[in-house]
């Protein structure tokens, strides 16, 4: 008896250390933002990032433009002044 209430023990222990954790962690996660596990300079810049996305022809214009502009990361504006840097025509919705 006295054996199953330790056990009962670690285990609550051991499941409250697994919450707190994954709330302690979690805090650093913007879940609306499917990018927010990948550095900014990675995403635009490495492999996979924006010209990867682009080159495979994924429609960034419309897949990934109007989530942009509605959080306020830049609208056609902020776009087309990365464009004209790298000579790029692109007509944004």
């Amino acid at each position: 008896m006295e054996r199953r209430k330790i056990v009962r023990r670690i285990i609550t222990i051991c499941l409250f250390a697994a919450l707190i954790a994954v709330i302690i962690l979690s805090q650093n996660h913007d879940f609306s933002n499917p990018h927010s596990g990948i550095p900014r300079e990675t995403w635009i810049s490495g492999a996979q990032g924006h010209g990867f996305v682009v080159n495979n022809n994924q429609d960034p214009a419309n897949r990934c433009y109007p989530c942009h502009e509605k959080k306020g990361l830049g609208g056609e504006a902020y776009c087309q002044s990365c464009h004209e840097q790298s000579e790029v025509e692109v007509n944004l919705p």
